[in-house]
């Protein structure tokens, strides 16, 4: 069984013992010197309801602060002590009106000196609020990216896995040694390049594969071997073209992220009989967003619970839940069918390749 983490403990929890401890530490600050003097009671009343105000209070400066959230430091802080400024004002004005109402002998005239004094206190106070607040969710959010990147890893080696899984798979093994002995006779050349086709293909899983992202022109090579294997095997029943947009080359991807989508294409427009089978391979950039799109004949298979004799049935799956822990919501995987084509299309953030990717996974 994994060991999975306590739970952070939500914000009220935290808001009620924070300004609970508040009060308590207010009460034994003051208790002392009106211990003997009866107003014991009084002092227990006023700084439980100071403490009850801070509560307050905080919660709707809460409501205010989740819209600076995520942001950049400088607008929070200047935010923070505003907020913390202005509803200090409006704590001692409660405080006052509570002080009157609760002791109608109270003059709060008296104390009109003290007031800008409490003011600021009060707002040194909300201003310490503030940057616990702001300080907890920087940690969470910190702490979420780092579980994000761990699972992304995680996937990552599951998908090395799972390619491999499909090649060592008895069916596709059977099927291109099958096609190279046919070509050792006729076309001994085709059957040597078919070979070193797979052995590529291989490489790159077993060398690669240790990596979360790979240089686009690396992992295009290896679908290359890949389709070139299967064109081979599906001989005139399987036509495939594929078109790079200049410059690309050279932006990042996840390992094993084409690969997937294209293995799809072919086996369910192969599954779909309509031969021959089309699949178009299109990759483009627009501003900062790589598009990666996979079309094919045929029809759309939806995800089914049952197994799928053909595959594991989460090659899609797999590669969409990569790209969410990877780039959250700046990536995605959509697909659709029109005019009997099935369309795929991938869009994550454009970014250019760099050696210090290549040692992330360690």
């Amino acid at each position: 069984m994994k060991h999975r983490p306590a739970p952070s403990p939500s914000f009220w929890t935290l808001q009620v013992g924070g300004w609970g401890l508040y009060a308590v530490l207010l009460i034994i600050t003051f208790l002392p010197p009106h211990a003997g003097d009866g107003k014991a009671l009084s002092l227990l009343m006023a700084k439980g309801v100071r403490a009850v105000f801070g509560l307050c209070l905080t919660s709707v400066m809460r409501l205010a602060y989740q819209r600076l959230f995520p942001g950049t430091f400088q607008r929070q802080a200047v935010w923070a002590m505003a907020t913390s400024a202005v509803v200090g004002g409006v704590w001692v004005v409660l405080g006052e009106a509570w002080a009157t109402w609760l002791y109608p002998t109270y003059n709060w005239r008296t104390n009109l000196m003290l007031l800008p004094r409490s003011a600021l206190d009060y707002a040194v106070t909300l201003l310490g609020w503030s940057g616990l607040y702001f300080g907890i969710k920087h940690a969470r959010a910190w702490q979420g990216e780092r579980e994000r990147a761990l699972r992304a890893d995680t996937l990552a080696q599951e998908a090395r896995l799972a390619s491999l899984r499909h090649q060592m798979h008895p069916h596709f093994l059977f099927n291109a040694l099958t096609s190279v002995r046919a070509l050792i006779g006729e076309d001994p050349v085709r059957a040597r390049r078919m070979v070193t086709e797979m052995a590529d293909f291989l490489r790159f899983s077993l060398q690669k594969g240790d990596f979360p992202h790979v240089p686009l022109e690396e992992e295009l090579s290896m679908v290359r071997s890949y389709l070139s294997i299967e064109s081979v095997r599906f001989e005139e029943k399987l036509d495939v073209s594929l078109s790079v947009m200049p410059g690309t080359e050279r932006l990042t991807v996840p390992a094993f992220l084409i690969q997937p989508l294209v293995d799809n294409a072919v086996k369910h427009g192969l599954a779909s009989g309509i031969l021959p089978v089309r699949v178009r391979i299109q990759v483009t950039r627009e501003q900062d967003v790589l598009r990666i799109r996979v079309d094919n004949t045929g029809k759309w298979a939806p995800p089914s619970r049952e197994p799928d004799p053909q595959g594991t049935g989460t090659g899609l799956r797999n590669v969409r839940e990569r790209l969410a822990q990877l780039f959250a919501e700046r990536a995605k995987l959509e697909s659709s069918e029109s005019d009997g084509w099935v369309h795929t299309v991938a869009e994550l953030p454009a970014m250019e390749w760099t050696p210090v990717l290549a040692t992330e996974a360690a």
